[in-house]
């Protein structure tokens, strides 16, 4: 069956990549079309992912000239280049995961992969600092070859099917949750904007997403036994429902959440000429008895409908700190 619509004919055939002989036969003509452009060896990001994204920027543009733009490339980042001519206001996001977990769907505490220099890191402590370190790399990619561009991690996210699905038979995720857990603290010790793959709302344990044998969802039907719950169905929720600072009143400086102790702690520096407060997310999950907040100076407020934290700090001090814990 032709993969081409109507009539159309290959359009690989029609630039000459390969042909037909006499007798119907099909030849290769150019083996190094993918390989090379204008001479050089190709590159997949400066040949043809940039000049794709500019197109995409520059039509999304003429319907919203104030779209931000997001960009990213190969896992690999060969080379990425931004420059001056190239499409303003754009948002690098890269994708990450665990490699271990994603390739091998187990969860070891002291194992994990640095996936930059393809070697095993061992115990906690060195996991946890390699971890950083690779995301890290995508804020050093775009500081020094795409102008400066913020980072948003485009996709983080673990697979629930670990372990040939044993959670689904026992109830517990909690080898999900840790997994889920030492990834999402990386992203708080970078302090770095992140998306969770996914939410899928018709998830179930036989087909997981749906598509592909994908089985990510933080939530599905099968582990929803209380429609009229909010929570029910949520997977990992330890994990990834979390605080976090919705506004900050400055700079961020440091961030963290321990979550079998439920302890947040954030610390900023603030911007003079900013008066709002810094605003916490304090999800009412993690919480469920309220909890208690130290803070270095100035005073706070629970906002408990919105499960907000509004915190106004003094002038005195360079650096604030929000501490919350669990009553």
């Amino acid at each position: 069956m032709s993969a081409w619509q109507g009539d159309q004919d290959c359009v690989w055939r029609q630039n000459g990549v390969w042909n037909t002989d006499p007798n119907g036969t099909p030849h290769l003509l150019r083996p190094d079309h993918f390989a090379h452009v204008n001479g050089h060896q190709a590159r997949f990001s400066q040949d043809y992912y940039r000049p794709f994204a500019n197109r995409f920027a520059k039509a999304i543009r003429e319907v919203d000239p104030d779209a931000l733009i997001f960009i990213e490339s190969t896992p690999e980042r060969d080379s990425f280049e931004w420059g001056t001519d190239d499409a303003p206001r754009v948002v690098y996001a890269p994708h990450w995961y665990d490699a271990w977990i994603l390739v091998f769907k187990k969860f070891s505490a002291l194992m994990g992969i640095d996936s930059r220099r393809v070697r095993v890191v061992w115990l906690p402590s060195g996991i946890r600092r390699s971890f950083a370190a690779q995301l890290d790399s995508y804020k050093q990619q775009a500081r020094g070859h795409l102008r400066g561009a913020p980072v948003h991690l485009g996709e983080i996210g673990i697979p629930f099917d670990i372990d040939g699905g044993r959670a689904y038979r026992t109830g517990d995720f909690s080898l999900q949750e840790r997994a889920l857990d030492r990834s999402l603290r990386a992203i708080e010790d970078n302090i770095m904007n992140t998306t969770i793959w996914n939410y899928t709302p018709d998830n179930d344990n036989a087909r997981g997403d749906q598509w592909n044998g994908e089985d990510f969802s933080v939530f599905s039907r099968d582990q929803q036994r209380n429609p009229t719950d909010v929570s029910s169905g949520g997977r990992g929720l330890r994990a990834f429902l979390r605080p976090y600072p919705k506004a900050t009143a400055g700079e961020p400086m440091r961030l963290s959440f321990e979550m079998n102790r439920r302890v947040f702690r954030y610390e900023f520096s603030h911007d003079p000429l900013v008066e709002a407060p810094t605003e916490v997310f304090v999800p009412r999950f993690q919480y469920p008895k309220g909890y208690r907040v130290r803070v270095s100076d100035g005073r706070w407020e629970s906002d408990s409908a919105n499960q907000l934290l509004r915190y106004w700090h003094t002038m005195e001090r360079d650096s604030h700190t929000i501490l919350i814990t669990a009553r």
